[in-house]
C-alpha cells in the first residue's frame, strides 16, 4: 500500500523583505540594573551599573512604570534612583522601555 500526504493552508500572503518596517524590528530586549539619570516628559535617561553607558528609553502608554509597588509616572522618578528597567533595542536605533522599576536607595 502506498501512501501520499498531501497538505493544505498557507491562506496568508507572503511579504516582500522590503514591505516589512524594519524601523520597528525589535533587535534585542534587554534588562538592566542603573540609576536614573534624568527625566523628560517621554523619557528616562538611565545611567547602567556596570558600563556606566547612558539609554535613553522612551516611554510610551504601554510602559509599565512602578515605585514601592505602585504604578507611578516617569516624572515620580528623581535622579540617582536605583532601577532595574526592561526595554526593547529597536532596529532604527531607538530604545523603547517596556517595565522601569524602582528600588529605594539604600542608606548609609
Amino acid at each position: 500500500m502506498r501512501r501520499t500526504e498531501t497538505g493544505t493552508g498557507g491562506s496568508g500572503t507572503q511579504a516582500a523583505a522590503s514591505d516589512a518596517d524594519v524601523g520597528s524590528t525589535v533587535l534585542a530586549s534587554v534588562v538592566m540594573q542603573g540609576r536614573v539619570a534624568s527625566v523628560g516628559k517621554d523619557r528616562v535617561v538611565v545611567r547602567d551599573a556596570e558600563s556606566g553607558d547612558t539609554f535613553n528609553l522612551f516611554v510610551t502608554n504601554t510602559t509599565r512604570i512602578s515605585a514601592n509597588g505602585r504604578r507611578v509616572s516617569p516624572q515620580q522618578l528623581t535622579e540617582g534612583t536605583p532601577i532595574q528597567a526592561a526595554f526593547n533595542y529597536i532596529a532604527d536605533g531607538d530604545t523603547y522601555a517596556t517595565q522601569i522599576q524602582a528600588y529605594p536607595s539604600r542608606r548609609r
